[in-house]
């Protein structure tokens, strides 16, 4: 009887406890992973759910599903933006109202929206102002020598009190020149790479000492620091398309190369083989600068008879030393 008053009670608890598990009161996680079993009934079950505006209502069959949705549709956040991009060298401001640098130039009308230019200076015609833009960059070598890229030098070799002087002209085959242009009529030039050919035999002749036959080869200049040599310009000429001026200080460059000292008349003063020019450094002279064609062609005419462009001794004990630079460097894109 006993045993039977126990099982009854503890059915009862079961019953209860599962009772109480449904109460409704299910928890927000529970809600949106749950899922509705299909009914097996043939007929129609019909739910409607209403949240704020929308009223979706779906309808089930065994094997049909009819969805009709009422109300407003939902919203999303746009994926346009009224940015137009980011310019090179700026920040990305809207294409609004606002004037972001402060040059008086709305943002939407302003070609360099964080950098002020109230000149608007464009010289390339490619919509990105002058102060923002990226340097024009020139690579080839342009026009024939020797009315261009010949820069003509003169070495001095120098052995214990004697000396000897000689003619090289350095043909320009290459490289890489960059000019940025600003809002206010002023440019950097930054000769990043000159490639010259190998120069031809060039002869030094010290009377009763000695007599050398060398080559200058694999000479390459680099520019150390970028963007170092200003030169002024018009806004008249840079509205025609050309725009002209005179360096305002030496560019500084670093020679690497070969001096091949080929044959000696006297090998215990000038001994022959090959000595390397490994970063020496040396300058260019200032010269007079000119952009054309709207950007796409750079000249720098040098016509200074006294600067030292570098020197160096040899492993033979032979001193180079190049005086001056007079020619015309013109490259193009």
């Amino acid at each position: 009887m006993l045993s039977r008053l126990h099982t009854s009670l503890l059915s009862s608890l079961i019953l209860l406890g599962a009772a109480c598990g449904d109460d409704g009161n299910t928890s927000a996680t529970d809600t949106s992973t749950g899922t509705t079993d299909t009914p097996t009934s043939t007929d129609p079950t019909t739910s409607t759910t209403t949240v704020d505006n929308p009223t979706t209502t779906t309808t089930t069959t065994d094997d049909t599903t009819t969805t009709t949705t009422t109300g407003e549709p939902e919203t999303t956040t746009p994926t346009t933006s009224t940015t137009t991009g980011v310019m090179p060298g700026d920040c990305d401001a809207p294409a609004d109202d606002a004037d972001e640098d402060g040059d008086t130039i709305a943002n939407k009308d302003d070609n360099c929206r964080c950098d002020a230019n109230p000149n608007q200076l464009d010289f390339d015609g490619n919509s990105v102002g002058n102060v923002c833009d990226a340097p024009l960059t020139f690579t080839i070598a342009d026009g024939a020598p020797p009315e261009f890229n010949t820069l003509a030098t003169n070495a001095t070799a120098s052995q214990l009190i004697a000396m000897c002087q000689f003619p090289v002209n350095m043909v320009v085959t290459g490289g890489q020149v960059e000019v940025s242009l600003d809002d206010e009529g002023t440019g950097k030039i930054y000769a990043a790479t000159i490639n010259i050919a190998d120069t031809p035999q060039l002869e030094c002749d010290i009377p009763f000492i000695v007599n050398v036959k060398l080559v200058i080869k694999d000479l390459v200049i680099t520019g150390p620091d970028p963007f170092t040599v200003g030169f002024p310009f018009t806004v008249d000429d840079h509205n025609s398309g050309t725009i002209t001026g005179m360096m305002d200080m030496i560019h500084n460059i670093i020679v690497n190369g070969i001096i091949d000292v080929q044959e000696s008349s006297n090998e215990m003063l000038a001994m022959p083989g090959e000595s390397p020019l490994e970063d020496v450094p040396g300058s260019f002279p200032a010269g007079n600068v000119t952009v054309a064609d709207g950007g796409e062609q750079v000249t720098i005419d040098f016509a200074n008879g006294n600067h030292v462009v570098f020197m160096q001794t040899t492993r033979g004990g032979l001193e180079i030393k190049l005086t001056g630079l007079t020619g015309k460097l013109r490259l193009r894109k």
